[in-house]
């Protein structure tokens, strides 16, 4: 399908590889221009080229060390393509360091609140808190805001 002239056509910069930390938000913003380009309506070979081609040169030395059962490199979904993308760039295994950097985070000075939350929702991500992550981000938040009068309010309240 041809873009229309109201879609947007550029691509995410390409990825900075030295840091697999920023693949999550790359592959989102990169899946919204596939739908603002109706590129997600094209061939799977057609978006995984794209896709590759977007990351920039050292993404196909990444894609030529894995390994797919027949015909699995030609499908563009989580199960294959995308996936092998995902276990490379994630850090599967250092628990320990991702728990570390959640911990670790607290509120900047004149850091807006939101930021703040939304970021700790991000590092939570790939620290395996199973049922707990909710209730582990609402303990670091309270721990980590920068407005005394508020945190204090926070660790007497029984509904944060």
């Amino acid at each position: 399908m041809g873009m229309t002239s109201n879609t947007i056509s550029a691509p995410p910069a390409s990825l900075r590889l030295k840091n697999p930390e920023e693949w999550p938000k790359w592959l989102w913003r990169f899946e919204r221009s596939c739908i603002s380009t109706e590129l997600n309506k094209n061939d799977e070979v057609q978006q995984i080229n794209t896709m590759i081609y977007c990351m920039g040169d050292e993404a196909d030395d990444i894609f030529k060390t894995f390994t797919f059962a027949e015909g699995q490199e030609k499908k563009y979904d989580k199960v294959n393509f995308k996936e092998k993308f995902d276990q490379h760039f994630t850090i599967k295994g250092n628990v320990i360091f991702e728990r570390a950097k959640f911990s670790s985070r607290e509120q900047e000075p004149n850091e807006p609140v939101d930021t703040f939350f939304k970021d700790l929702h991000c590092l939570s991500e790939y620290c395996e808190f199973g049922t707990l992550r909710e209730e582990l981000i609402r303990d670091r938040i309270v721990v980590g805001l920068q407005n005394v009068k508020l945190n204090e309010k926070l660790q007497v309240s029984r509904s944060v």
